[in-house]
């Protein structure tokens, strides 16, 4: 009797599991990942800023250019292995870009599926990573349909 009762507790557990595990994927998908795509440039940093500390713990798909620049509100470097991008609004922050970039025709091309993180502040700078996710996972990302957003 009681490895009865055991057995249609294991049953019954194993069925309400296979039963929500779709709930539970679809909650980690949450629809179409965003993909911003365009130039960046000291007119639309501020833009570029917003969108990537909107996505903060979450996965981000890009579809950039980014030719190198120093300038007092922007700029763009590469201190490798991290390409940086450094701008002063919607407030001081850097991203960095730890990977999945490549130069082409004197640009950076950055043209993959990143995972944000905020690495918290340093001297008053709001310091963003941006980390490529491996190449299976940003297929089935992108796969499953991305929203594009254009950089303006």
């Amino acid at each position: 009797m009681a490895d009865r009762i055991m057995r249609r507790a294991v049953l019954g557990g194993m069925a309400l599991a296979l039963a929500l595990a779709p709930i539970a994927a679809g909650a980690q998908t949450r629809g179409p990942v965003e993909e911003l795509q365009g130039a960046l440039t000291a007119r639309n940093a501020a833009a570029f800023g917003r969108f990537v500390s909107a996505h903060d713990g979450g996965l981000v798909s890009l579809k950039l250019t980014a030719a190198p620049a120093e300038g007092r509100g922007f700029s763009v470097s590469l201190q490798a292995p991290l390409l940086l991008v450094n701008l002063d609004h919607p407030e001081r922050m850097q991203v960095s870009v730890t990977g999945d970039y490549t130069l082409r025709d004197g640009a950076f091309a950055l043209d993959g599926v990143y995972r944000v993180k905020a690495e918290g502040m340093q001297q008053g700078i709001l310091i963003l990573v941006l980390e490529p996710v491996p190449g299976g996972e940003a297929r089935r990302v992108r796969d499953a349909g991305v929203r594009a957003v254009p950089l303006s």
